[in-house]
């Protein structure tokens, strides 16, 4: 939908420079960053609610930290995951 935003001529200037190293007219430069503003708002918004959903009793396997159970995660043999495969298969 077309509209018209007033602003400041250095403003201006300043989006007409970045646009230009992204090689991107003004417009679309401004449409790409208003994006992205409105979805980390929205993440923002969704964390806010998620607030207290996450309790570190629920889950003793990243008492370590979450790097640590990844890493051990990895470590395993393959043969774990076959396993599962096997039985999804099933």
């Amino acid at each position: 939908m077309p509209s018209v935003i007033k602003i400041p001529e250095e403003l201006a200037h300043e989006l007409d420079r970045l646009a230009g190293a992204e090689h991107k007219p003004r417009a679309a430069y401004v449409v790409d960053v208003l994006w992205r503003d409105v979805r980390r708002n929205k993440q923002r918004e969704a964390l806010k609610l998620s607030a207290g959903a996450w309790h570190p009793a629920d889950h003793p396997e990243l008492a370590q930290g979450g790097a640590a159970y990844v890493e051990q995660f990895r470590s395993e043999p393959d043969e774990r995951f076959d396993n599962t495969i096997r039985e999804q298969d099933r």
